[in-house]
């Protein structure tokens, strides 16, 4: 938490906040995952019961809207690569639902999107996993103060 912490303290400049909302947390990464495993076992259960077709009700394309445009400033609050494509893989997961919500589709067309949708959930799993196991990286190097301000011209 004393990363993320350090993300939201408004007396440092940009450069000197942490790039890392996920990285530096196994909460948030956790979470993710186990909301992954859920929504692909959510897809899963479509699947097997051959209920493939998406809800098209206002509130269905709205939600998915909104977490598409929540997931797009997510994306722009991190300057760490990992945690863009984690966010990436989110943004298409919704995109996709948000598309399959807002146009009719053919019940072949629906369990291929189940099934990409499935796929990325499970990917999405398997890379939060990745930010638990692996060690909290340090700072960023445009964080850390420049000696003085001395250049060094070799």
């Amino acid at each position: 938490m004393p990363s993320l912490a350090a993300h939201y303290e408004h007396n440092k400049p940009d450069s000197a906040r942490t790039p890392h909302l996920l990285c530096g947390s196994r909460f948030w990464p956790l979470s993710a995952a186990l909301g992954c495993l859920y929504l692909a076992w959510l897809a899963y259960s479509h699947l097997a019961s051959h209920q493939v077709a998406w809800p098209a009700d206002v509130w269905s394309i709205l939600a998915y809207a909104v977490w598409v445009l929540f997931l797009l400033v997510m994306i722009s609050e991190t300057r760490c690569f990992r945690e863009r494509l984690l966010f990436t893989i989110f943004i298409a997961n919704f995109a996709l639902g948000l598309g399959m919500a807002s146009a009719p589709a053919t019940q072949t067309a629906a369990a291929t999107a189940r099934q990409v949708s499935l796929a990325l959930w499970i990917l999405g799993a398997i890379y939060s996993i990745y930010f638990i196991v692996r060690p909290i990286p340090a700072k960023s190097q445009k964080a850390q103060p420049s000696s003085h301000g001395i250049r060094n011209h070799s």
